[in-house]
């Protein structure tokens, strides 16, 4: 799941916004927020263990999450977004006793409180903009830090204070037995330092030709040293004399772009595929390199991995993500592997590897599947969070790229449930039937994350994933099917009920991504489109369907059309409709956004809605829209200059918005890259959320009796569950 919003620019070391920032230590992982899901299914990228403290282990999400293990990996917790974010193409940290140092992009920044909080190293560094490639740690007395960038090696002796560059192209990894220093250098120079990396000698090596170098390591023991090195068309080569004489020990290269060994021993190296798409194998060799072996197999006989709940229920099979492989240091057993879904430890040398972004709880009397418990590694996409209106303690939360998890016991453990979808990447929106016991309706799509950035241009008739329907389920989202035809097979991303109408007989709508609105008067069993007067032309890209609660008016957001890179010329907006969808009119074509997002009207004011837009290249249009004459006049009362004020120049895209059941003045928005945001005098006037862990937010939802208390879903980083309003207010 790796996906790049191309033009949201992170700004989360913002402090606080339009208003004075709320009370709340922004320091907390997740302050008075708890996470909650089954765990994992999302890209992980650079875990690593520090070599002091075996307890205390980092790893990254493509979806801009960087997180913590204080207990070994057992449990997992999320880092504040605004101390560390967008962590996953980085370098693996470097660890000193009482601090650790990781970079984001061309960034170095640093940590003295176990990765709780960090701070910029300097706000200018040598190398400018150039990206980091891998960081080395020399403990003792200076402690020295190594960077290597695009451009060279840098080195600091005084926390970052001063760098000196010490070498003229990247190093590929540094080796260190004592003061001296091994290391390989452009494409394939061996370089050795005799103190601690001020200076450097260069030496060819003949074995290599003119073949890059790729990985390199090694350890040092009483029984003498060694010295590892990956190599384009040759394989795996060693020395045992510093790197005065070379030899192959493995005579294919394989993509091995990662060795790695705890350093203080000779005899356990491991070698491992690296970047994605194929890269599955990995090599161990417990006898310093004489003998290798696969210690890494998913499948097989022969099979030495407990397969996460990723491959045994939604059979995705694995690749090993862009620098996915990292041993201990210290530890010549332990080592660490993530894939686009799962996250695997073995602590036996890779005899055998276990997952650990989820717990796995068992089978209960009575359950449909297996039960999960989240370890704190939620790292993929949800679009709602739902209550069952027929039992207490079921909730369902609706997800990106794993479809669908329930909960029987209030989000103790969960329960995959996509069971029976044709199309279950996505699970875009649900409604549950007001009288039938079990029965929900669905809107479903292979096609996801729509209306962000990647999933905003038409619809591919090639692209076997862009389509979708409607889904019903008569058991409590235990198993679904497809109830009807009449449906254009295009992505489906909203559903809505007519709650006065026949229980047999549903009158339902919904919105197919660039066809249209379109309704059934029999529970789903056909449908006609109702999409007259819909949309401005070249523009049919419906993303969410209201009903009011109370006049039964229809409300229809469209979504942007984009198309090439930049191109956004027909712009979206609501459209509604006052008889069932005969017949629709443009509410907000005075403003004439381009990337509409979300909307809420008031259920007890229809006059009164709110809209949430994105921002596009060249028309800063992000923030939250608020009309209270029923769409004759709009005010922009979020916009991204508010969003800006503390943070310097900004664009946002903002996804969602709610009112809260329990108070009609109290207004929530969310965006993707600033967080929750919240309105107590009816959007006049709005505050930053800081205490809120995560900065990409999705959806607003209230609990269902208790409205102080919120269910936040998020782009990338799970559900959140906290209270309404911060403690001090």
């Amino acid at each position: 799941m790796i996906r790049t919003a191309a033009l949201v620019i992170s700004l989360c070391a913002m402090v606080h916004a339009a208003t004075a920032a709320e009370n709340v230590d922004r320091n907390a992982p997740g302050g008075e927020f708890k996470v909650r899901g089954l765990g994992g299914a999302g890209g992980m990228f650079v875990p690593s263990v520090s070599p002091f403290d075996p307890n205390l282990m980092l790893v990254a999400c493509d979806m801009s999450g960087s997180y913590r293990s204080l207990d070994g990996g057992r449990s997992w917790e999320l880092i504040h977004c605004l101390q560390m974010s967008d962590n996953s193409q980085s370098a693996f940290p470097a660890f000193f006793p009482n601090r650790i140092y990781w970079n984001r992009g061309s960034e170095l920044r640093m940590s003295d409180d176990k990765a709780k909080t960090w701070r910029s190293v300097t706000d200018k560094f040598p190398w400018g903009e150039s990206q980091i490639s891998s960081l080395s740690a020399l403990p003792g007395k200076p402690d020295v830090l190594l960077v290597s960038t695009s451009n060279g090696l840098y080195r600091t002796e005084n926390d970052g204070k001063s760098f000196a560059q010490v070498l003229g192209s990247p190093a590929k990894g540094i080796v260190a037995f004592g003061d001296r220093l091994f290391t390989f250098s452009g494409e394939n120079t061996f370089q050795t330092s005799g103190d601690r990396g001020r200076t450097w000698a260069a030496a060819q090596v003949a074995l290599l030709g003119d073949n890059g170098v790729f990985g390199f390591t090694g350890g040092k023991d009483a029984a003498g040293s060694v010295l590892f090195a990956s190599v384009w068309n040759v394989g795996i080569i060693r020395s045992r004399d510093e790197g005065k004489s070379w030899q192959v020990v493995l005579n294919k290269y394989d993509d091995q772009r990662i060795l790695a060994m705890a350093s203080g021993q000779t005899r356990i190296v491991y070698a491992a595929q690296n970047g994605g798409g194929w890269c599955r194998n990995v090599w161990s060799s417990l006898d310093g390199g004489d003998t290798w072996g696969s210690c890494f197999r998913m499948g097989g006989d022969d099979s030495n991995v407990e397969p996460s709940w990723v491959q045994t229920l939604l059979h995705w099979g694995y690749y090993i993500s862009p620098n996915g492989f990292y041993a201990s240091l210290t530890d010549p057993n332990l080592a660490m592997l993530t894939t686009q879904g799962d996250f695997y430890i073995t602590r036996d040398g890779g005899r055998t590897w276990r997952p650990c972004m989820n717990e796995t709880v068992g089978v209960k009397p009575g359950d449909p599947g297996v039960r999960f418990r989240s370890t704190g590694l939620e790292v993929t996409s949800c679009w709602g969070y739902y209550f069952d209106p027929f039992d207490k303690s079921r909730e369902i939360i609706a997800y990106t790229d794993i479809g669908l998890a329930r909960t029987a016991d209030n989000g103790k453990t969960w329960i995959w449930s996509g069971k029976g979808s044709p199309w279950v990447n996505t699970f875009y929106s649900l409604v549950f039937d007001p009288d039938v016991k079990g029965r929900i309706y669905a809107a479903c799509s292979n096609r996801h994350d729509i209306p962000h950035w990647t999933h905003i241009s038409p619809n591919d008739p090639k692209n076997d994933s862009h389509v979708g329907g409607v889904c019903i389920s008569d058991d409590s989202a235990v198993t679904w099917k497809v109830p009807g035809t009449g449906l254009p097979l295009k992505p489906c991303t909203d559903i809505c009920l007519d709650p006065g109408s026949p229980r047999d007989a549903r009158v339902l709508y919904t919105t197919i991504f660039g066809e249209g609105v379109f309704k059934s008067t029999d529970g789903g069993k056909t449908w006609t489109k109702k999409s007259e007067g819909l949309g401005n032309a070249g523009n049919l890209h419906v993303y969410r369907i209201r009903r009011h609660p109370v006049s039964g008016n229809l409300y229809c957001l469209i979504t942007a059309c984009r198309e090439g890179q930049r191109d956004f010329r027909v712009p979206g907006g609501i459209w509604k409709s006052t008889d069932g969808g005969e017949s629709w009119k443009d509410i907000t074509e005075g403003i004439r956004l381009v990337w509409p997002t979300n909307l809420v009207i008031d259920p007890a004011d229809e006059n009164r809605i709110f809209m949430t837009a994105a921002t596009s290249p060249g028309k800063q249009q992000g923030g939250v829209y608020r009309t209270l004459d029923a769409g004759r006049t709009w005010r922009h009362v979020l916009t991204d200059a508010d969003v800006a004020k503390s943070g310097g120049d900004s664009y946002d895209h903002f996804m969602s918005v709610a009112i809260s059941p329990g108070d009609p003045q109290l207004v929530y928005s969310g965006s993707s890259s600033h967080g929750l945001w919240y309105s107590l005098d009816g959007g006049n006037k709005w505050n930053h959320r800081t205490g809120f862990p995560f900065k990409n937010v999705q959806s607003i939802n209230f609990h269902p009796v208790d409205h102080r208390k919120l269910y936040i879903t998020t782009f990338g980083g799970g559900v959140w569950v906290g209270p309404h309003l911060p403690s001090d207010k």
